[in-house]
C-alpha cells in the first residue's frame, strides 16, 4: 500500500513561490495541492502553471484536510500573522526568510507553534550544502583550532527598480529593514550557524544611494560568547555586486567560502588538496536574485518531511528563525543609539 503524500500549500504566487512549487514536485513523498494570493491573477496563472488547486483565500487553503505543511510565500510583513493563522489550523509551516520582523512577532510564531504542537522550517538553504556542512563539521572537531574571527560579507546590487517594483520593498512597516533584514538574512544566519551566539554588537546601518526607507548600507562588529569577533558587511548599492563570502579564522587553521563553494581551506598540519576545494553547484544572486537553482530549497523542505515523519523539529526551526531577526535588529539599535547592544 501506497504511504499518503504529504500535501502542501503555498500562499503567495510571486517569484520565490516557484521555488517552492518545483521543489515540492521533485521530492518523493511529497505533493503539491494548490496555493492561493490576494491578486486572483497570480494564483490562477499559478494554478494552471502547475496543476494544482487556485485557492480564493487563505481560510479556504487551510480549511483543505489533504494540505499538511503551508508554505509562505508573501511580503515579509505577513510572515508572521499567516504563519500564526497556519499554526492556528494545526498545519506545518515553512516560511521565507525572515520568520517575522520584530522579536515581539518572533516569540507570538514561536508560541503558535507551541500551542498547535505544529512544526516550522526558516528557510535557510545554503546551511545544507556540502561546503556549509563541511565547515560546521571542520569547527566541532576544533580542525581551525580557537576560533579567533567570523566574518560575512555580502555586498550586493540592487537597483531602484527593484524597490520600485516590489512596493513593499525598502520599507521598515512591510520589509523590516533593508540590506541586513531583506537580502543579508541568509549570511547572517550562516554566520550564527558556524559561530554560535553573540554577545554584544556595535553597528552603523546607513542609506547611501538608494531613494528607500531603510539601510541600503550596514557594517557591524560583533563579540560573540566564545570571545571571538566578527565583522558583518551588507550592502545593494554597489555595482555589480560580489558574491557571499564568509571566512572562518582560528590559530591553527581558515576556512573560506564563497556562496557554497570553499574556496580556501588551510588547516595547519594537513596538506591542502583539490579535493578540499568545491565547486559551486548555485548561481550567486549578488546582482539578481533570482539567480539560484531550487537544489537549496529541495534539501529544506526534505528535512521538513523527514521532521514530520520522524517527528522532530527541522534543522532550522522557528528558534533558530529568531536568532538572525534578533541579532539584525540589535544592529539597527546599535546605529540608532551609536551605542554597543548587548543580546
Amino acid at each position: 500500500m501506497n504511504e499518503k503524500k504529504i500535501g502542501f500549500g503555498i500562499i503567495g504566487c510571486g517569484m520565490i513561490s516557484n521555488w517552492h512549487a518545483k521543489a515540492v514536485l521533485e521530492i518523493d513523498g511529497a505533493g503539491l495541492i494548490g496555493a492561493t494570493d490576494v491578486n486572483e491573477d497570480a494564483r490562477l496563472e499559478f494554478s494552471r502553471k502547475y496543476n494544482t488547486t487556485a485557492y480564493s483565500d487563505v481560510g479556504s487553503m487551510l480549511n483543505d484536510p489533504d494540505v499538511d505543511v503551508v508554505c509562505i510565500c508573501t511580503p515579509s510583513f505577513l510572515h508572521a500573522p499567516l504563519a500564526i493563522q497556519a499554526a492556528n489550523a494545526k498545519k506545518h509551516i515553512i516560511v521565507e526568510k525572515p520568520m517575522a520582523i520584530t522579536k515581539s512577532e518572533c516569540d507570538a510564531v514561536i508560541k503558535a507553534c507551541d500551542d498547535n504542537g505544529v512544526k516550522m522550517a526558516v528557510i535557510s538553504q545554503l546551511r545544507f550544502t556540502d561546503a556549509i556542512r563541511s565547515l560546521k563539521k571542520a569547527v566541532e572537531d576544533k580542525k581551525p583550532g580557537r576560533i579567533v574571527m567570523g566574518d560575512v560579507y555580502m555586498k550586493y546590487y540592487r537597483s531602484q527598480e527593484y524597490y520600485d517594483k516590489g512596493g513593499w520593498r525598502g520599507t521598515w512597516k512591510m520589509d523590516g529593514g533593508g540590506a541586513l533584514m531583506n537580502q543579508g538574512i541568509h549570511g547572517i544566519d550562516l554566520l550564527l550557524y558556524i559561530m554560535g551566539p553573540v554577545r554584544s554588537v556595535f553597528g552603523r546601518a546607513k542609506t547611501l544611494v538608494r531613494n528607500i526607507e531603510v539601510e541600503d548600507t550596514a557594517s557591524a562588529l560583533v563579540e560573540f560568547e566564545n570571545g571571538a569577533l566578527g565583522v558583518i558587511q551588507g550592502t545593494t548599492s554597489i555595482y555589480p555586486g560580489s558574491s557571499r563570502r564568509l571566512e572562518i579564522n582560528g590559530d591553527k587553521g581558515t576556512i573560506i567560502i564563497e556562496e557554497d563553494a570553499i574556496i580556501k581551506w588551510n588547516i595547519e598540519g594537513e596538506e591542502e588538496g583539490l579535493q578540499d576545494i568545491k565547486e559551486k553547484s548555485l548561481m550567486s544572486a549578488a546582482s539578481n536574485p533570482a539567480a539560484f537553482g531550487i537544489e537549496g530549497h529541495i534539501m529544506q523542505i526534505t528535512d521538513m518531511l523527514e521532521a514530520i515523519k520522524q517527528d522532530r523539529s527541522p534543522l532550522v526551526d522557528q528558534h533558530e528563525g529568531r536568532k538572525p531577526v534578533e541579532l539584525i535588529l540589535a544592529i539597527y539599535e546599535s546605529s540608532r543609539t551609536n551605542m554597543p547592544v548587548k543580546l
